[in-house]
């Protein structure tokens, strides 16, 4: 298929071609993804999964890709990557984060309003959504324990609200590794400590 098609369906997505990963992981290392996609919000990319799905595009997320090693022969179909879904919000002792905001800068925002229960988070080098995803945890503190409520996007492009409930966490995995969902948002649930103390 032309993958670039995809522009003319989506002329204000964010979007590249036969892309280097290298350029955005970790490691800088991997091959290129045939479309790389990089949505801005939850309506944009629930008409992405729902396009891409329709022309039976297979489909990798990323997330800020922290924790992976990609291939020198890079991915085929499309990879998306949340690195522009980053806004977040702090409400009386609550936080919600877009799944790619980074989990070391929602940790440190909970420092800075004085909010306890993401000091374990504070070294953990991946994004919201990836940490979601793999119950992220250190220092014996883990996402399950603080996290109250998620967005996510399913593979048919739906976006649902889950509880801690729905996720079954276990030691570094949620349902949504089964499901193949992608975690839009979280709602993280603090308490409210000494600002010295938590930093």
């Amino acid at each position: 298929m032309d993958y670039t098609v995809f522009s003319t369906e989506f002329p204000d997505v964010k979007v590249f071609y036969n892309e280097p990963l290298k350029n955005y992981t970790f490691t800088k290392t991997g091959g290129r993804a045939a479309i790389l996609i990089f949505p801005k919000d939850k309506k944009e990319a629930s008409a992405v999964m729902h396009w891409l799905r329709e022309n039976d595009i297979p489909t990798t997320i990323l997330g800020n890709a922290s924790n992976v090693i990609i291939k020198d022969g890079g991915i085929s179909g499309a990879v998306i990557m949340l690195n522009d879904m980053s806004h977040l919000t702090v409400s009386d002792t609550q936080i919600v984060a877009e799944g790619g905001v980074a989990l070391i800068d929602v940790s440190k925002e909970a420092a800075k309003n004085g909010l306890t229960g993401l000091e374990f988070a504070c070294g953990i080098p991946g994004s919201v959504g990836g940490a979601v995803f793999m119950n992220a945890g250190a220092y014996g503190g883990e996402i399950s324990h603080i996290l109250q409520s998620c967005k996510v996007l399913t593979k048919d492009g739906e976006i649902e609200t889950l509880s801690v409930k729905d996720l079954a966490f276990g030691y570094r995995h949620s349902a949504i590794q089964d499901s193949g969902a992608i975690v839009l948002s979280a709602k993280f649930a603090l308490a409210p400590g000494n600002h010295q103390v938590i930093k």
